[in-house]
């Protein structure tokens, strides 16, 4: 495999990335537990996974098959997973570190630090569209025609997006996509529109 080769494969699949920070931990977790002690504090305890820990597994090995299967539905379990890992119902590390908000709001509050941090990396590969949604939310609320007329502009934009992602894919690379028919339906229309465009040259 070539440099170029590597760049676009690291390119295509960056959504990856959060997860791939939480697997960090959870293989983290499985040495520790094999080892049967943790440090903490200097101090050295005995330690075994919870039942948090098995969830937090199984998080991580759903959002994988959700990603090369089911990639449309990946922005909706991506978020969930970091979410309920953020406020500890699942576990990803031994330690199960948080960051506590008790000194600053004056209350027992923390975040798990791993799903803290993979939801970091998860915000800075999509800021612009967690931003706009934002934005989008905060603003007047658009009429039925601005309301299509906004959707359609932004289908557009996606559309283009995944069509320069796309443009030194193969012929047989963008016959796949579509045959596969799990990619969102903005991947579908510019694999379509390249082949196209292909066929009529």
């Amino acid at each position: 495999m070539t440099k170029q080769q590597i760049q676009l494969a690291i390119k295509r699949n960056k959504q990856l990335l959060p997860l791939l920070v939480l697997m960090v931990y959870g293989i983290d977790t499985l040495i520790t537990a094999m080892q049967g002690t943790v440090v903490m504090g200097g101090e050295t305890y005995d330690f075994s996974l919870n039942l948090k820990h098995y969830l937090g597994f199984a998080a991580i090995a759903i959002n994988f098959i959700v990603y090369f299967l089911f990639r449309q539905f990946y922005k909706y379990s991506l978020p969930l997973t970091i979410a309920i890992g953020l406020f500890g119902l699942v576990a990803f590390s031994a330690l199960q570190m948080k960051w506590n908000f008790g000194a600053i709001i004056g209350l027992p509050f923390g975040l798990q630090v791993a799903a803290l941090l993979a939801g970091l990396v998860a915000y800075l590969l999509n800021f612009h569209n967690v931003n706009q949604s934002l934005a989008d939310r905060l603003t007047a609320k658009r009429t039925p025609q601005e309301e299509v007329l906004y959707k359609e502009t932004k289908s557009a934009e996606s559309i283009q997006k995944f069509k320069e992602k796309y443009d030194n894919y193969s012929t047989e690379k963008l016959n796949e996509i579509i045959a596969a028919n799990k990619y969102v339906p903005e991947a579908l229309e510019a694999a379509r529109q390249l082949l196209n465009a292909r066929h009529t040259k």
